[in-house]
């Protein structure tokens, strides 16, 4: 078998005939096991998947690539407020909150995490996102990604029978 290895700016360069040349120092990614702070990144969006536990969807952008991952989780409720449950609606579409509180929250749902070449897989969904900080006036804010304070996953060992998660429920919903 013949096998070519070659150093290329680094990294080292193997293959085979009938491989596809990969710099080893790229990561595999396992949906199954990938972890998002494993990839240098910019969000570029940040979406509600369901609101009772409210579930975010990231989507980043790889550093100097057009590539993106994708990857959820659940919101931290402590420091939740109601602008932040209002920004969550609007970011649904909704005009006003009508409940915004905790609720229990066991960890048996799974989240949906996507590798930068489209392959996906879920996990058991964590904590996600915590401490939002809003805009000066809250009132102007109209996705959940503007309010982005703090690193992804700073709770995400949190224990939920202790915490549970934000319940919402947004009300005047345009078109839904």
């Amino acid at each position: 078998m013949l096998v070519f290895v070659q150093t290329v700016y680094g990294a080292t360069v193997t293959a085979t005939p009938n491989s596809i040349a990969k710099a080893e120092s790229d990561p595999v990614c396992d949906p199954y096991t990938m972890k998002s702070d494993s990839y240098p990144s910019i969000l570029i969006k940040l979406d509600v998947v369901l609101t009772n536990p409210l579930t975010l969807r990231a989507t980043t952008r790889l550093l100097n690539s057009s590539q993106v991952i994708t990857f959820e989780g659940v919101m931290f409720p402590p420091g939740f407020s109601d602008d932040h449950a209002l920004v969550a609606c609007r970011s649904m579409g909704c005009s006003k909150v009508s409940a915004n509180a905790q609720v229990s929250w066991t960890q048996t749902q799974t989240c949906r995490f996507t590798c930068p070449n489209g392959t996906s897989g879920l996990q058991l969904c964590r904590y996600m996102q915590s401490y939002l900080t809003c805009p000066s006036n809250p009132n102007n804010a109209m996705s959940l990604k503007e309010c982005v304070a703090k690193p992804f996953w700073d709770y995400y060992s949190s224990d939920p029978s202790s915490w549970g998660a934000v319940g919402l429920v947004c009300t005047e919903c345009g078109d839904l």
